[in-house]
Order: structure tokens, then C-alpha cells, then sequence
């Protein structure tokens, strides 16, 4: 298994009763897996803890066979290799798609970063707009750099938190095809966070069903204990 969250807890304080309660998933590698569950049931706040971005009050996650968070145990979110997509992809406005494509590759040398982004600008098929500034683009165009810019760093995960929310029904379709035709071609093993049913029939492998009484995941099913 790629990864392995086991009795995983979490609550924003000790007097409220807990976001996400004992739960345990194992993920594939290369496996696309949905999330769905009504608002509140934990979805994003599951994708923050993977990220690092929240702390656990209990449980463990090993990621690629290392674990990153459990008893005596953290890693810290730069250091996790993950990559994430966010609800209002979060470009840098004074920035051109080859340069929010490149935020992450600081660490490269210029050849090797040029390099990366020209693969990364022919995988979503943007090579056309990469002076453009995301002003200048479409919400599905945007969202393409958003994943493009994700996928850059080549990180071992890609978790994205209900990325076609801004996006109105008639696009919705199509950018779905491309994401999943974007996401196989990457090769990636990816967390998918939606309320929409039809995204993650559309994208994902597996769907993992949560709500706030139980959490228990199992493929296109879901059960109240």
C-alpha cells in the first residue's frame, strides 16, 4: 500500500466533539480515490492533515513507506512531498503561467527547471498561454496551471480539496476528462475531495464515502454503524 492512515483523529479544541474520529484508509499507488461526504463530514480537514497543514490528535499516516505522522513521529509538510490543489487554485495573479508553474522548482538549476516546465506546459496543453497571466485565461485554463503547478515538484501524492466548485456545470464535464486524462498521464496516486457525486464517478478509481457519525471507508458504499 502507497497509503496507510490508521485510528486517524482530529478536533479544533477539547471541548468540541471531534472532526474526524478513528479513521482508516490504505490507497494504491497510482490509485485516484474519491472522497465524499456532506459539509462538515471532514473531507478537507483529511487532505490538511495528510498535508500537514493541521496536527492529529491521534492515529498514523506513512506515506511511500515512511511514516509522517504517529507517535513520536512528524514530518513536516514541506518535507512530506506533497502536492495539493485548492477550491480557488490559489495562482499568484502578478505571475505568468510559466512562472506560477515554476514557483515550486526554486530548488533546480535553470535547465533542469526549464526542462520540467516544458513538460509540465505539453501535459495540460497550455504551451500557447505560458506568457499569459491568470486574469488573461478560463476557469478550466486555470485550473490546468493550478495542477500543473502541483504536479511540478513531482510529488509522491497529489490531494486535491473540490476543485471544480468554481467552475459552472456546462465546463464542469469537459474539464473532468481532461483532469483524469492529466492525472493518468502523470502517473500519480491522488486524493480527490468533492460533494459532487458526478466528479468522482467521472475521475476517480474508488470512492471512499464519510459522514459525521462514522468513518469507515469502503468502495461505492457507505455504512452507519
Amino acid at each position: 500500500m502507497f497509503v496507510n492512515i490508521q485510528n486517524l483523529s482530529f478536533r479544533y479544541s477539547k471541548k468540541q466533539p471531534p472532526v474526524i474520529d478513528r479513521f482508516s484508509f490504505t490507497i494504491e499507488k497510482g490509485e485516484i480515490v474519491g472522497i465524499v461526504g456532506a459539509s462538515g463530514s471532514g473531507k478537507s480537514t483529511l487532505l490538511r492533515l495528510l498535508a500537514g497543514l493541521e496536527d492529529p490528535t491521534a492515529g498514523s499516516i506513512e506515506l511511500n513507506g515512511r511514516l509522517i505522522v504517529g507517535d513520536n513521529t512528524y514530518i513536516e509538510a514541506e518535507k512530506r512531498g506533497v502536492g495539493m490543489v485548492f477550491q480557488n487554485y490559489a495562482l499568484f495573479p502578478h505571475l505568468t503561467v510559466s512562472e506560477n508553474i515554476c514557483f515550486g522548482l526554486h530548488k533546480l538549476k535553470r535547465p533542469e527547471k526549464k526542462k520540467r516546465l516544458d513538460e509540465m506546459l505539453e501535459l495540460v496543453q497550455l504551451q500557447e498561454f505560458a506568457k499569459r497571466y491568470p486574469h488573461e485565461l478560463s476557469g478550466g485554463q486555470q485550473q490546468r496551471v493550478a495542477l500543473a503547478r502541483a504536479l511540478a515538484p513531482s510529488p509522491s501524492i497529489l490531494l486535491m480539496d473540490e476543485p471544480f466548485s468554481n467552475l459552472d456545470t456546462n465546463l464542469k464535464s469537459l474539464i473532468r476528462m481532461e483532469v483524469r486524462d492529466i492525472l493518468q498521464k502523470a502517473n500519480i496516486t491522488c486524493l480527490f475531495v468533492s460533494h459532487d457525486q458526478a466528479d468522482v464517478d467521472a475521475i476517480c478509481d474508488r470512492t471512499i464515502y464519510i459522514d459525521c457519525a462514522t468513518y469507515v471507508g469502503l468502495e461505492k458504499e457507505a455504512i452507519t454503524v
